[in-house]
């Protein structure tokens, strides 16, 4: 592709450096007729390490199997993610970012024996009343060459834009699903620590209560991939199959401490599941899972 940059890589690179760049850019936004260049970031042959994916198992809540969790290589791309959202060529600043939706096609189970070919790659961008809109794209093959999974993320960076903001929609208090079961998660006041060493994720909004006020937050929130990871945990024993879409989006936040009631329902063509709050009357995240 014209004007693309390529980043490659022969193993993951270091995250501080990343987390850096990120803290020393003041600023950060699209100018008219400009929008985000390609780049893309490529490493073959990762390998899993055990203790890293254990850690990962027990603070998302995965049982230990053969198989790599589906949210799990979202994991050993992050610092693909970091090096390309904070290149000197992306336009926009890192901190602030807002993850909107996601979702993970995963073609097959992954053994966790399997060295993996990753490529995370960026481009373009779409303008809403909120501001710019983008995709972060990240798919991993098999020594083949085989796609076998692919997640594709939306984030948004808040600037002013010509897209007119359109009339406020009437509040739907229901889910859009009827829930066949629910449970009650605890999510403790140090689950973003805790993610944050099994995953690499230092966002700071995560961490503590004095650093997410920094960003406008009164507490903590907790990682919106954890929230993702623990569903999935939930719901993997009970899916028929492993090649699915897992989709959701992201509401509302979870602050730290707190209770959150975790409903779903499953069907022939997967499964329908939302996070609330224990009260249900506040939606943190809605979701599905669909056969392929």
């Amino acid at each position: 592709m014209a004007n693309e940059t390529r980043l490659e890589y022969d193993s993951l690179p270091a995250v501080t450096p990343s987390y850096l760049r990120a803290a020393t850019t003041l600023s950060g936004g699209l100018s008219g007729g400009e929008t985000i260049p390609p780049i893309v970031a490529e490493l073959p042959d990762l390998e899993v390490r055990a203790e890293e994916l254990a850690k990962y198992r027990k603070v998302c809540g995965f049982q230990h199997g053969p198989h790599l969790p589906v949210t799990y290589p979202h994991v050993l791309a992050f610092p693909m993610h970091m090096a390309v959202l904070t290149h000197k060529r992306f336009p926009l600043k890192l901190l602030g970012l807002i993850h909107l939706r996601n979702d993970i096609t995963q073609y097959r189970a992954i053994e966790t024996a399997e060295k993996l070919h990753i490529e995370v790659s960026v481009g373009g961008h779409r303008e809403v009343a909120k501001g710019v809109e983008f995709d972060l794209v990240t798919r991993v093959r098999d020594r083949a060459g085989e796609l076998i999974w692919q997640e594709d993320s939306v984030m948004l960076s808040r600037q002013k834009t010509n897209v007119p903001k359109s009339a406020k929609k009437k509040r739907d208090d229901g889910l859009g699903f009827e829930p066949d079961e629910q449970t009650t998660w605890d999510v403790p006041e140090n689950i973003g620590r805790r993610y944050a060493s099994a995953a690499g994720d230092y966002n700071p909004i995560h961490l503590s209560p004095w650093s997410a006020k920094l960003f406008g937050f009164p507490r903590a929130i907790a990682t919106g991939m954890w929230t993702k990871a623990r569903a999935a945990a939930e719901l993997e024993p009970k899916l028929e199959k492993s090649a699915y879409t897992l989709s959701l989006g992201f509401k509302k936040p979870v602050f730290l401490p707190s209770q959150a009631r975790f409903a779903y329902s499953l069907h022939e063509q997967g499964a329908d599941f939302a996070l609330t709050n224990a009260n249900g009357d506040i939606v943190h995240l809605l979701g599905d899972v669909r056969y392929l």
